[in-house]
């Protein structure tokens, strides 16, 4: 599009999506220096956003002890409660015995934890880990203690608003690409099994 309309302000904002991925597969690897078992709930896996986070964590924990189950849900509290609870009900969850729960959102952690703690009580005690990292989303949940971390994703509106404003101001030419990373609440140093 460039290319074409070389007068036209055109560029992206985003987020690093595979390295979202990474910072949850390290909060993994801190939860579980011995390894284990993950239940991961992903969110639709025909988007990106999921297929990359995903690449992202399965590349972190290379090497590790850690197994993970993928569940995937469409990025709302109850699909992934409901999801849970239908993978609960198959004859092969018998035998998975989860040693923490990761979720690709907050949202989703919460409908996990849901249904965990309805149907297994016992594991409504794991730790669970999200990502958004909302101040009063993930950031608030891990702060109650509902979560043991989650992953801030900055706002790609701001950057994205200031991007063009200076280009208003300045004629400064838009970058074609801006990538924005996250970072783990609370840091990857501060997590413990």
């Amino acid at each position: 599009m460039r290319k074409e309309h070389p007068k036209l302000a055109i560029s992206v904002v985003t987020t690093d999506q595979l390295e979202v991925g990474r910072i949850q597969g390290r909060q993994f690897r801190a939860l579980l220096p011995r390894g284990g078992s993950v239940l991961y709930v992903q969110g639709p896996p025909d988007t990106s956003a999921a297929k990359e986070r995903l690449q992202g964590m399965q590349e972190a924990i290379v090497g590790t002890q850690i197994q993970v189950k993928v569940l995937s849900a469409e990025w709302t509290e109850p699909s992934a409660e409901k999801a849970v609870v239908a993978w609960l009900r198959l004859k092969t969850s018998e035998g998975f015995h989860p040693g923490l729960v990761g979720c690709q959102n907050d949202a989703m952690a919460l409908g996990a934890r849901k249904a965990l703690t309805s149907q297994r009580k016992e594991w409504g005690r794991l730790p669970f880990t999200g990502c958004d990292g909302l101040p009063e989303g993930g950031q608030r949940l891990v702060s109650a203690k509902q979560l043991s971390a989650t992953i801030v994703v900055p706002s790609n509106a701001g950057p994205a608003v200031e991007l063009v404003a200076r280009h208003l101001r300045t004629g400064e030419p838009l970058p074609p690409r801006v990538v924005l990373a996250g970072r783990s609440h609370p840091p990857e140093s501060a997590l413990v099994p």
